[in-house]
Order: structure tokens, then C-alpha cells, then sequence
């Protein structure tokens, strides 16, 4: 699978929405980190799916094990994800209870993937902890998806598929707490499902492709008016909003998996916007960190203000200082960090190609 560079843009884009969620609190606002969430989850499904799918193709045609293909994609997702995860919670061991006591309660499950299951069964948020909530639900979809995508019969993928779909939209229905009732990984499977649907269209029904875009065009426009209704309260029934949200979410993603085939992307002062690209490509340290900043800013400053007696009652402080870190933070994870991991990857290749074969999607 080619590197699709405008993906970065619509990772940025997510991680854009989930800050704007915990940075601004208010109305309206607060339900973007919502969508971002389900954007990451159906870029997750589509392109876990299509690096599952295309590998699984080359080991049936060489004969290696499905078991080798596994083991790889296991230890390439824990080299993107663990060290800077693990970092985290480090530092949290040791500094987390100085902000929030609830921290030293999070860690067991911080460090098992099942924060998830912790905030839905205690209904609260931690305030340095609440991203990691959907870092769980992607890995426990990482452990459960590959056994899903290698081991079933090829002519029941699609069924695969379309139940996940089917279980993540309907469990939706039996949702009274739209704020906690959305964190249980099953309520996730449709957004990695309609990911994985667009995987499965794309390798083994490439011509259904233009086809699927068309279709998709007539749900976002049935979705959009749906969620409108919900959220306004014209429409008193229960509806599910993760399903709604993630059609939208994939049209995008499908409109640049079509376009690109062409080089017809267009929107080019958004999908090739230079900031955007770099935020995408830091957009796991941004999601990661980004909760964490406006306490190392205030700790700062409260330990400066003896020294500048101002700096404290700063607003404008606190906004350079907390945008500067934003994209400071990620970017020193990202070079200093994450990339040296990234190297190892070449040590977890899934077969020997005996030609340089073009660069995968960074995911």
C-alpha cells in the first residue's frame, strides 16, 4: 500500500478535534473530541485491515505462516505504540498523584489497555488519563483483529466485516449514557468495521470502489441530517452517533483513496496543507501528551512567579507557552524517540522481498 500523504492531514484534523475537547470545555466544542476519536478509529480499521489483508495475500501465495504475518504485525504495532505509551505512564507514576490522587488508581489499568472498562464502570474521566481511554479499545482491536482477518475462511471476510459493523451499530441503541456508554471497545466495532469494509473493497473489489464512493456520498447526506435531528432534539429516538459519525469520516477517507488513484485530490489548501501534514505526522504525541502540557505550564509558572511576579496572571503566557509545548513536545518525541523504534521495524519484516517494495502507510 502506497503512503498516502494527505492521511496525515486527516490525522491531524482528529487530533485537532480531541484537544480542542480538553482545552476547551464549552458547549458544542466539547463534543469534537468525539469525532476525532471515531476519525482515528476508521482510519485505524482501514488501514490495520489493508496491511492484514495484503499480507495475508503474500503468505498464502509463498507459503509463510499466518503465524509469522501475526507475530510481526504484533511486534510493529508495539514499536509504534509502547514506547512513548509506556513513557507516559512512567511519568505519571511519578508525577501523576500531584495533579489528580485518582492517577495511582489508573495504573494498573493504564498499563494492561483496559482504562476503557475502568472509566465506563466508575463514570469519570481522569484529568491526565482521559485520552487513553480509546488507546485501549485500538490495542484490544490490534489483539483481536488479526486472528479475525487471517484465520477466517476468504469467502467469509466480508461476513466478518459486516457483523462488527452490525454488533458496533446496534449495541448503540441500548446506550442511556452518551457520555461514559460510547467507552466499551464492542460500541467501537462499527467505526473499525466501516474501516475494514473500505479495506476489503479496495483489495479484493478494487472496480466497486468508484461504486462505493458514489453510495457513500447519499449516507453522509443521510447521516448529517440524522445526527442534526439527534443532537438538536427533533429526533427523540435513540440513534447511533458513533455509526453516523464514522460514514462521515469514512467518505473522506474513501474520497482520497479514489482521488488518489488519479492525483485529483482536491481541497489542496487543506489535504496538502503544510502544517497539517507536520501535525499528522506527530499527531500520536499530540494525542498523547497534549492533556498533560497546560499542568507542566502551570507548575511553571507557579514556580516562577516568585521571580517574575506577573507571569502567573498571564493569559497570554499560558496560550504561547501551551501552544509553543503543542507542537514542541510531539516533535522531540517524534525524532528523538518514536523514529529510532520506527528503525527497528526492519527487523520485523513480513517476508523478504527481493525488491525494495514502496513505502507503507505510517501507522
Amino acid at each position: 500500500m502506497l503512503y498516502i500523504k494527505q492521511l496525515d492531514t486527516v490525522r491531524a484534523i482528529a487530533a485537532i478535534l480531541v484537544i480542542l475537547t480538553h482545552w476547551l470545555p464549552i458547549p458544542y466544542i466539547q463534543y469534537s473530541g468525539f469525532v476525532g476519536v471515531n476519525i482515528f478509529f476508521v482510519l485505524s480499521g482501514f488501514l490495520i485491515t489493508r496491511i492484514l489483508f495484503e499480507h495475508r495475500n503474500e503468505a498464502e501465495e509463498s507459503g509463510i505462516s499466518k503465524l509469522t504475518v501475526f507475530k510481526n504485525f504484533f511486534f510493529r504495532r508495539a514499536l509504534r505504540i509502547l514506547p512513548i505509551y509506556f513513557l507516559m505512564v512512567f511519568m505519571l507514576y511519578l508525577f501523576g498523584s500531584n495533579v489528580d490522587p485518582k492517577t495511582d488508581s489508573e495504573l494498573i489499568y493504564l498499563s494492561t489497555f483496559t482504562i476503557n472498562f475502568h472509566f465506563y464502570n466508575l463514570k469519570y474521566f481522569g484529568d491526565l488519563t482521559a485520552q487513553c481511554w480509546s488507546l485501549a479499545v485500538e490495542e484490544q482491536f490490534y489483539l483481536l483483529w488479526p486472528w479475525v482477518i487471517l484465520y477466517i475462511n476468504k469467502k467469509y471476510l466480508l461476513h466478518a466485516i459486516l457483523a462488527f459493523i452490525l454488533i458496533g451499530t446496534t449495541s448503540q441503541f441500548f446506550i442511556n449514557d452518551f457520555e461514559y456508554g460510547y467507552l466499551p471497545t464492542y460500541t467501537c466495532f462499527d467505526a473499525f468495521g466501516l474501516g475494514a469494509l473500505l479495506s476489503w473493497v479496495m483489495v479484493y473489489r478494487p472496480h466497486l470502489l468508484n461504486k462505493t464512493y458514489k453510495v457513500l456520498h447519499l449516507l453522509v447526506i443521510l447521516s448529517a441530517l440524522l445526527l442534526a435531528g439527534r443532537l438538536s432534539g427533533a429526533i427523540g429516538v435513540p440513534m447511533p452517533i458513533r455509526t453516523l459519525v464514522s460514514v462521515i469520516a469514512l467518505w473522506v477517507i474513501t474520497y482520497l483513496m479514489y482521488k488518489s488513484q488519479t492525483n485529483e485530490i482536491g481541497f489542496s489548501f487543506l489535504f496538502n496543507n503544510k502544517l497539517l501534514l507536520f501535525m499528522g505526522k506527530i499527531s500520536y504525541g499530540l494525542y498523547l501528551y497534549h492533556i498533560s502540557l497546560p499542568y507542566i505550564v502551570w507548575a511553571f509558572a507557579k514556580y516562577m512567579k516568585p521571580y517574575i511576579s506577573s507571569l502567573a496572571d498571564n493569559y497570554l503566557f499560558y496560550v504561547f507557552a501551551n501552544v509553543s509545548l503543542l507542537f514542541l513536545v510531539p516533535w522531540l518525541s517524534w525524532r528523538f524517540i518514536e523514529k529510532p523504534f520506527l528503525s527497528l521495524k526492519k527487523y520485523f519484516v513480513y517476508q523478504k522481498a527481493a525488491t525494495p517494495t514502496p513505502a507503507r502507510a505510517a501507522v
